[in-house]
């Protein structure tokens, strides 16, 4: 077997394991709370995926646990709030459509255990002995929060027994459904032209990306505030929720953004 599907083999075990904290957590922690026993097990399993991290030399562990997480965390609230309505299930299969995607895409990009995201080499380099800890707090435990917290509208469509507007729930829909296609769309014709470009460092310049800055970035910061829409169409007074998508913004807007801007402008058109 070729280095590649061992090492895969090897995160599909480690999140396995991850996965098995969690559900312990969420069978034992003495919490009542749903959201605040979700997260307490969120917490773990991020801790989980972290030791096998440095086990492993390698924080690209953690990258698929940004889409892996959700399509559980918001299962299991489906499970609990016992809410059979056909809207909630499509909430859920557009948040798993969504999750199997874009981890298909780093399984697709990721070249195995030797292969760390270019991001967090560059933090390495910059905090030397203290990469570890800048690791768990910037890599692993920051964007579990910030994904939390765009889950929180979700939380609350789940344990809400108010009337859904039909028309509000049906432009969530959309908005969700486009902007996972949005970020498919831009993610393959990133990745076919990667594989065709003739220099190293040109930038892409055909397709959604000679239209938009960051397609793909802004198809993953539209699917969580389609997400917040379909809050809006559960309960109108979920508005405060709007935490949760506007976090992700923020995190994209200020730190992804800058640090890829930063980084193209070593590229040639």
């Amino acid at each position: 077997m070729k280095q590649k599907p061992k090492d895969l083999f090897a995160v599909l075990f480690i999140y396995l394991i991850a996965l098995g904290a969690a559900i312990i957590t969420l069978k034992y922690a003495p919490i009542e709370n749903i959201l605040w026993k979700t997260a307490l097990a969120d917490l773990l399993a991020t801790v989980v995926v972290y030791i096998f991290s440095v086990i492993y030399n390698n924080s690209s562990v953690y990258d698929p646990y940004w889409s892996a997480a959700p399509v559980f965390i918001v299962f299991y609230w489906l499970i609990q709030s016992e809410q059979s309505g056909f809207m909630y299930k499509i909430i859920w299969l557009l948040i798993l459509i969504w999750g199997v995607r874009l981890t298909w895409n780093w399984i697709l990009r990721w070249d195995g255990m030797g292969d760390e995201d270019w991001r967090y080499v560059n933090i390495r380099k910059k905090t030397g002995k203290w990469y570890w800890p800048a690791s768990f707090f910037s890599i692993h435990l920051l964007p579990t929060a910030f994904v939390f917290a765009g889950l929180v509208p979700v939380y609350y469509i789940m344990y809400s027994g108010t009337k859904t507007n039909t028309w509000i729930a049906l432009f969530a829909f959309f908005v969700t459904l486009s902007a996972i296609y949005l970020e498919k769309t831009a993610d393959d014709q990133l990745r076919h032209f990667k594989k065709t470009r003739v220099k190293e460092n040109e930038r892409i310049q055909t397709g959604l990306w000679l239209i938009f800055k960051y397609p793909n970035y802004l198809g993953e910061v539209s699917f969580w505030w389609g997400l917040f829409l379909f809050a809006i169409a559960v309960d109108r007074s979920l508005w405060w929720t709007v935490f949760g998508p506007a976090s992700i913004t923020f995190l994209f807007l200020f730190i992804s953004v800058p640090i890829m801007r930063k980084r193209l402008k070593r590229k040639v058109y």
